[in-house]
C-alpha cells in the first residue's frame, strides 16, 4: 500500500508543479509579467476602456462600411 501512496504523491506533485512563465529573451518576459500583473489585479479597469477606445477608432476609420455591414446583418437575420 505504501507504493500506491508514493505514486499518488508523485502524481500530485507533478500536477501542482508549475514552471515560471519564460518567453525566451529576458526583456520580453519582463514586459509580459508587468502586463499580466495589472490584468490579474484589475482586468476590467483596463480592458473595458481599451475596448471602447478601439471600437471608437475602428468606427472613425471604417464608419460607413461598418454601418452597411451591420445593416446587412440586421436584415439578414
Amino acid at each position: 500500500m505504501r507504493t500506491f501512496q508514493y505514486r499518488l504523491q508523485q502524481k500530485m506533485d507533478e500536477v501542482f508543479f508549475l514552471e515560471p512563465a519564460d518567453l525566451g529573451p529576458a526583456h520580453i518576459t519582463h514586459i509580459y509579467k508587468m502586463i499580466t500583473s495589472f490584468l490579474k489585479s484589475m482586468p476590467f479597469l483596463y480592458i473595458v476602456p481599451l475596448s471602447f477606445l478601439l471600437a471608437f477608432f475602428i468606427y472613425i476609420l471604417l464608419g460607413p462600411l461598418i454601418v452597411k455591414l451591420v445593416s446587412l446583418l440586421q436584415y439578414g437575420f
